[in-house]
């Protein structure tokens, strides 16, 4: 197309710096005598012929009715007007052409989507496996969604080295269409730098994200019709969910969490740490009364192995306790559980 244009469409007034010289001379003297103008300018017959062929090529230059001799020098916007006539009429040519295509087409997207609709239907339980698989879904999922979007992300901090926990968000721009966008995180993430600047970005858009110390199951809902969880609790194969009830589950386990859940400030402050703090420590305690291993404590409440180990050394110092079995009878009796 760009070679179809450009032979239709030279550009003779690029080629030489004469032109300038000759047109600037034709306005001064209105009709120009090319053998006049050759003498004046003391051209050759060959350098002078080129310019007028250019200049008169470029619609600058056009030859007096009568005289083919005499020249008359043309204002460059009519210039402009003239050489563009073929390209807006190649123009509108096009947009017809464009819009027949699609007049063409909408029949079948039509088609396209309705069988889409109707495969979704027949298929309301789709496995996808691998990282890649499952970004491609989900940005598929947010490209269609128009109302709402459901995040819940367990587990530690945002990690940009972690492609498996990146895959499992929806892209930020969906908040610039107006998507309602609720995210729940565990409160560890609250002390987590890279998630900290995940979190300013959303909320700066319009979006809503709130923490919840207790342990959550992850999942992504749009439009409330279609979710995706992890397959057993492993992130790298996914489940995407269209069967009406089960989803409709899924959004009453979400909005549970999100009504139990604290909006994650924009700046920690003192009184928030202790609570937070003791939240966290509540959760621990809970667990250590199931009999959980640290290295499970920390996966269910999102924080490092040596986190949680430097949480239960200050629940063993507050309760006075030497030995884990020590530790659950203390527990037990303080009546904690009782408070949480």
């Amino acid at each position: 197309m760009q070679a179809d244009l450009k032979t239709r469409c030279p550009d003779p007034l690029r080629e030489t710096e004469d032109l300038e010289e000759l047109y600037q001379l034709a306005i001064r003297f209105q009709v120009l005598c090319v053998s006049q103008a050759a003498e004046k300018l003391d051209w050759d017959d060959s350098r002078m012929a080129r310019a007028v062929r250019l200049l008169v090529e470029g619609e600058l230059l056009r030859p007096l009715a009568g005289d083919p001799n005499a020249l008359v020098p043309v204002a460059p916007r009519t210039a402009a007007s003239r050489r563009l006539a073929p390209l807006h009429s190649q123009i509108a040519r096009m947009e017809r052409e464009s819009e027949e295509i699609r007049a063409e087409l909408a029949v079948f997207q039509e088609l396209h989507e309705q069988a889409l609709r109707e495969a979704r239907l027949a298929e309301p339980f789709q496995t996808i496996a691998g990282a890649d698989a499952i970004a491609a879904e989900i940005a598929a999922a947010s490209e269609d969604c128009r109302s709402e979007v459901l995040i819940a992300r367990p587990g530690g901090g945002r990690s940009a080295a972690d492609v498996l926990q990146i895959a499992w968000e929806p892209p930020e721009s969906m908040l610039a269409r107006r998507v309602r966008t609720r995210t729940l995180f565990q409160h560890a993430t609250r002390f987590d730098g890279p998630t900290r600047k995940h979190v300013e970005r959303i909320v700066a858009a319009g979006g809503e994200v709130r923490t919840l110390g207790d342990s959550f199951e992850q999942m992504i809902i749009f439009d409330r019709e279609v979710a995706i969880i992890p397959s057993d609790g492993n992130r790298d194969v996914a489940v995407v969910i269209r069967q009406p009830g089960v989803v409709g589950f899924l959004l009453g386990v979400f909005e549970r969490a999100w009504v139990n859940a604290r909006p994650f400030e924009s700046h920690n402050r003192a009184a928030d740490v202790s609570e937070l703090i003791s939240s966290v420590r509540m959760s621990i305690i809970q667990l250590l009364a199931e009999g959980e291993t640290d290295e499970a404590i920390a996966r269910r409440i999102g924080v490092s192995v040596r986190t949680c180990r430097s949480h239960v050394a200050k629940i063993y110092q507050e309760l006075g306790a030497r030995s884990r079995c020590q530790l659950g009878v203390l527990i037990a009796q303080s009546g904690l559980l009782g408070q949480g």
